[in-house]
């Protein structure tokens, strides 16, 4: 049983279809995936028709989230959601109002690039996305592309990052909206890569009165120690253990690729048992 719970395709801001990433999950033997594409579950029928059978494939979503803090700042905040119901009405409209706020965002971002002499256009970007929602990656890629910046790195830390004099905040659903919206639509939810802020795991509790059921405590960016009290924080609080690699595609040397975060066996039966656990 060996498992990847965080993948993404060309759908959001991937570089796989999801054919593709089924041939390599199906390769290195992996058993279980979920399709976990930015705001939208485009790739997921699409992927279980690839599949045919040769894996499982478990429904999910990533939610791009934002935390309205007290002090008037606001916070990014993934949301993943597994095992729903891609077709319910409800999560799709929300998802397709996340989607329209990004264009909203990126074209606010263009026309203060543009009054400053940068060449970037909405079409550089959505030739770069391709199939997918618009990310950060494909909009980076078109600066590069464009000649902004010698590196997606470099594009990102002078254009888009917050201390950039072209950040513009994007607006989003709140990360209880999410939560309830994955829950409504049969699923349960998981705060995605919560990362060392000592400001987390009460804010996880926070969102645990508001129906979230689980935390990704393996990912990429976190440490063997961050992911070890994760796990022991989860069991305390009895709730489900996620994870996964966060693949994006084989092109970013700095991105795990498919199958490289390695989970416990006894994690990833927990995982899959939860569904059946909380629908009893």
């Amino acid at each position: 049983m060996q498992a990847d719970f965080h993948l993404h395709t060309h759908h959001s801001d991937g570089t796989w279809s999801p054919a593709e990433l089924i041939e390599h999950a199906i390769k290195i033997k992996l058993t279980h995936i979920a399709i976990t594409d930015h705001d939208t579950t485009d790739g997921i029928s699409e992927g279980r028709a690839a599949a045919a059978g040769r894996l499982e494939i478990i429904s999910g979503v990533e939610i791009n989230t934002i935390q309205r803090q007290a002090d008037g700042t606001h916070r990014d905040v993934h949301i993943l959601g597994y095992f729903i119901d891609a077709a319910d009405a409800d999560l799709q409209k929300l998802l397709a109002s996340q989607r329209q706020a990004r264009l909203d965002h990126i074209e606010k971002m263009v026309a203060l690039l543009n009054a400053d002499g940068h060449p970037l256009s909405m079409e550089m970007i959505k030739a770069c996305a391709g199939y997918g929602a618009i990310g950060k990656g494909h909009i980076t890629q078109a600066m590069v592309d464009c000649g902004m910046a010698p590196s997606i790195m470099e594009a990102y830390e002078k254009f888009i990052a917050k201390e950039s004099p072209y950040y513009v905040r994007r607006e989003s659903v709140s990360p209880e909206q999410a939560i309830a919206a994955i829950n409504n639509a049969g699923g349960f939810a998981s705060i995605a890569h919560p990362g060392k802020s000592p400001q987390m795991m009460p804010y996880i509790l926070s969102l645990k009165e508001q129906g979230l059921a689980g935390v990704e405590a393996f990912h990429r960016m976190h440490s063997g120690n961050l992911v070890r009290q994760y796990i022991r924080f989860a069991n305390r609080n009895s709730m489900i253990i996620t994870g996964g690699s966060d693949c994006h595609g084989p092109y970013k040397e700095y991105k795990a690729t498919v199958g490289s975060i390695s989970m416990p066996k006894d994690i990833v039966k927990k995982f899959l048992d939860s569904h059946c656990a909380l629908n009893l």
